[in-house]
């Protein structure tokens, strides 16, 4: 019994060592990095499907982006508003012929519709900034404070709950009010 537990030992000791070994004396991997310049690291996420900018590209395309957003939405504003005038035209010479029981019906119907818009045209959309070192329940604050969600604490706990608290992002997100907790928990940590 004695000889087995000495020899099991012998190889634990000898094994530690060559493990030991191998760790101090070859730091290939370590060297590799260290050899390699901006340039070349560049090249080499370009290799592997990565795409790279410097931060002034990066804030143009940004600030582009959402030009054009804008631009879309007000071409979009002035379509509907076109086409709200040619509604209005053609119900208004129908109308001129129908009895005051279906004017009034149609003006009831017409309250309605827009109210519905007005509701679509509600929503709010909030660029949320997620920056290192922030706390998820800073998140719910966030978006509390700028009415994408009517209670921070609700929030905080669903990511709790869900195990999303975690697991939160770094980075920029376009959040919109009319998103469930699930919406923009999963937004955040993509």
């Amino acid at each position: 019994m004695k000889q087995t537990v000495r020899s099991f030992a012998l190889g634990l000791l000898t094994a530690g060592i060559l493990l030991v070994g191998i760790y101090y004396f070859s730091d290939q991997p370590a060297h590799m990095q260290q050899d390699l310049s901006v340039d070349d690291m560049v090249e080499e996420m370009k290799k592997q499907g990565y795409r790279v900018m410097t931060e002034e590209e990066y804030i143009t395309l940004s600030v582009t982006k959402d030009q054009q957003n804008q631009t879309n939405k007000d071409a979009k504003k002035q379509q509907i508003a076109s086409a709200d005038e040619k509604t209005t035209d053609s119900t208004e010479k129908k109308e001129s012929s129908k009895t005051n029981e279906q004017k009034t019906d149609k003006k009831d119907n017409q309250k309605k519709s827009t109210k519905k818009k007005d509701k679509k045209d509600d929503v709010k959309t909030y660029k949320l900034v997620i920056e290192s070192g922030m706390p998820s329940s800073k998140v719910g604050e966030m978006l509390e404070k700028n009415k994408i969600i009517d209670d921070a604490q609700k929030f905080n706990e669903f990511l709790e709950d869900k195990d999303y608290s975690q697991r939160v992002q770094l980075g920029e997100f376009k959040i919109k009010s009319d998103m469930t907790y699930e919406e923009i928990a999963k937004a955040i940590t993509k």
